[in-house]
């Protein structure tokens, strides 16, 4: 699981649906959260918090991308890689690390290898939040 340190810029609400901008190492993120605000105490304009999101939510691009309606997008680089016959793991750094699980037919056809410059991508409903200990 990729645990990363955030700050919440602003938040809002639609009934139990809260759309939460937040910021992890100069990256902008959003996750969408099926709660109430009144139940995350911690969700406050300013605050250190985690998000969470498995690796294998992780989508690897290389090159220009375009328009996407995903808007977390983290630009890195690949800084290590373990390859198997079915799926490979690829270590990421945007100023912290991270890790993505993508298929090896996959790793293969972008030509990844350490050293590669991709942008990792997460869908904002795959976020989780929580509270920073």
């Amino acid at each position: 699981m990729n645990q990363l340190e955030a700050k919440v810029l602003h938040y809002r609400t639609s009934g139990q649906i809260i759309l939460c901008e937040l910021e992890s190492f100069g990256a902008q993120v959003t996750a969408v959260i099926l709660d109430s605000p009144g139940e995350l105490e911690y969700l406050k304009e300013g605050n250190a918090l985690n998000i969470l999101f498995k690796e294998t939510e992780v989508i690897i691009a290389t090159g220009e991308i375009g328009q996407l309606s995903l808007n977390n997008r983290f630009r890195a680089k690949i800084t290590a890689m373990e390859k198997g016959d079915i799926f490979t793991s690829l270590a990421i750094d945007f100023g912290t690390g991270m890790t993505s699980v993508i298929t090896t037919k996959s790793a293969e056809r972008l030509g990844l290898a350490v050293g590669t410059e991709v942008t990792a991508l997460v869908k904002a409903n795959e976020i989780a939040i929580g509270r920073r200990d």
